[in-house]
Parts: C-alpha cells; sequence; structure tokens
C-alpha cells in the first residue's frame, strides 16, 4: 500500500469531518478496493475507517466545546450527530464525561491526533496535558547564536561546562530547565534552574497556558522523536495555536517534560 495514498486519504478526512464522508471518494484517493483498504487500515491502525473518523469528529467537537460558546447541540450537528442523545452517549464514551461537564473545564483535555502512515513509524499515545501556568523565576546560563546549527553547537560546550562545574547534578536534583527561544533571528537557549544561584542571569517564564508533554526518557533521540510526531501529528490535530518560536524543556524525575504555549 502506497503510504503517501493512505495520507492524503487522511487528508481529505480533516477537511470533511463536519461533512459527509464519501467512502467511494476515499477508494479513489488510495486507488483500493475498499473493502481491502478496510483491511489494511485496520491492520495499521487497529480501528475501521468508520471509527477514526468518529474519534476525529469527536475530538474537534471536544476543542470546540471546551474553547468557544457555541451551543453544543449545533456542534453535534456540525459533526454529522442527528440527535443530542446519541452525541452525548458517543462523546461520554470516549472521554468519560459528557459535553456539559466538558464545557465546565471537568476532565482531562483530551484530542485524538490525526493517523500519519510513516514507514519508519508506528502508532504513538501521546502523554500529556493542558495547565495554566503561573509565572515561573529561573537562574540561568544563557547563550545567543545567529544561527540554529551555531546554537547546537554552543549547548554542546554549555552541557560540558556545567558538567566540570558541578552544576548539572545541582540542577537535576531540584529540575533542570531547557529553554529554546527566537527573537529578531537571534537564537537563544536557558539553562538553569528554579534555585538561586550566584553569578547566573535570572530569567522568567512567563504565566500562559501550555501543553505539557511527558516522556519517560531523557535520551535526546527519544526527545527528538517525540518533537517530530507532537510536530506532525498532535499540533495539525487540534485548534489551539502553538507558539513555534519558544519550547521549554523540563529534566526531572528521569522524564523529560516539554512545554509549548498556546491560545
Amino acid at each position: 500500500m502506497n503510504f503517501d495514498n493512505l495520507n492524503k486519504m487522511i487528508k481529505y478526512i480533516e477537511i470533511n469531518l463536519d461533512n459527509e464522508i464519501d467512502y467511494n471518494e476515499l477508494s479513489k484517493i488510495t486507488n483500493t478496493n475498499i473493502f481491502i483498504l478496510e483491511r489494511i487500515f485496520m491492520f495499521l491502525t487497529n480501528m475501521t475507517i468508520h471509527e477514526y473518523i468518529k474519534k476525529r469528529r469527536l475530538s474537534k467537537a471536544f476543542e470546540e466545546i471546551r474553547n468557544t460558546n457555541l451551543k453544543i447541540i449545533d456542534i453535534a450537528f456540525k459533526y454529522q450527530y442527528n440527535s443530542a442523545s446519541s452525541f452525548n452517549r458517543a462523546f461520554k464514551q470516549q472521554f468519560n464525561i459528557t459535553p456539559i461537564e466538558c464545557r465546565k473545564g471537568l476532565g482531562k483535555y483530551k484530542i485524538i491526533p490525526i493517523v500519519n502512515f510513516d514507514y519508519e513509524k508506528n502508532e504513538y499515545n501521546f502523554d500529556y496535558e493542558i495547565k495554566k501556568l503561573n509565572s515561573i523565576s529561573l537562574y540561568c546560563y544563557h547563550i545567543t547564536a545567529k544561527s540554529h546549527s551555531d546554537l547546537l553547537y554552543k549547548i554542546r560546550q554549555l552541557y560540558k561546562r556545567v558538567k566540570t562545574n558541578g552544576h548539572y547534578e545541582k540542577f537535576k536534583e531540584v529540575g533542570m530547565y531547557g529553554i529554546f527561544s527566537t527573537n529578531n533571528e537571534v537564537y537563544h537557549y536557558y539553562l538553569g534552574s528554579e534555585k538561586d544561584y550566584k553569578n547566573l542571569e535570572k530569567y522568567v517564564i512567563e504565566k500562559n497556558e501550555y501543553v505539557i508533554f511527558k516522556l519517560i526518557s531523557q535520551n535526546q533521540k527519544d526527545i527528538v522523536d517525540l518533537e517530530e510526531r507532537i510536530n506532525e501529528q498532535w499540533i495539525p490535530s487540534t485548534n489551539y495555536n502553538v507558539k513555534g518560536n519558544f519550547k521549554i524543556e523540563l529534566y526531572k524525575n528521569d522524564c523529560c517534560y516539554i512545554y509549548l504555549p498556546i491560545k
């Protein structure tokens, strides 16, 4: 099966979540008999095409209920439910809360990500939460660069330095932050913790709403893989705007937490 065609089919589904989806069109896009296509999709994703469409519609409905003032019944009709009762039943089954509870802000924020077919990547379950954080004061080393490659070189040199002078272990005892940002075409990186150390620059993380991804690993390869999946799957799946020039990494208790500011 051509994965490019499967991804084109997923794009067609995404564009038409608020319309009736023509299964004959899915067959045309993939150049595959619909019966065979269903079997391939089930094999690759462990769910039927119908189940996937249902989950994506409920995911979009969840976001609109939580983040807009649209009437719940209008959102239900928009995503192809014919009655409030059928929508409520499906919503509760998927998210463990009712649409009304969702509107009240109850329950964990949950997005069902867009499927992305890739020969090298299998299904991935994101462990994340969306949370409003107050400002956090950090005490950091601060480096700048005019290019991303130069910044990465300087980061490697910085880590060698803090491991030599003992700050690396001290940072990790309380939680070590790594912060990436760009401003006026200048790349910035801050490395530090909430503990006040003399001669380190104070940096304040602004009060904001963040999506926080948890990774039970501090291996850089695993972190890069998660970041790629966030960009390829999670961000396109949501109505949230993610600030692209700012990212926080928190290393704590053998885990890495990636914070992305959202609105």
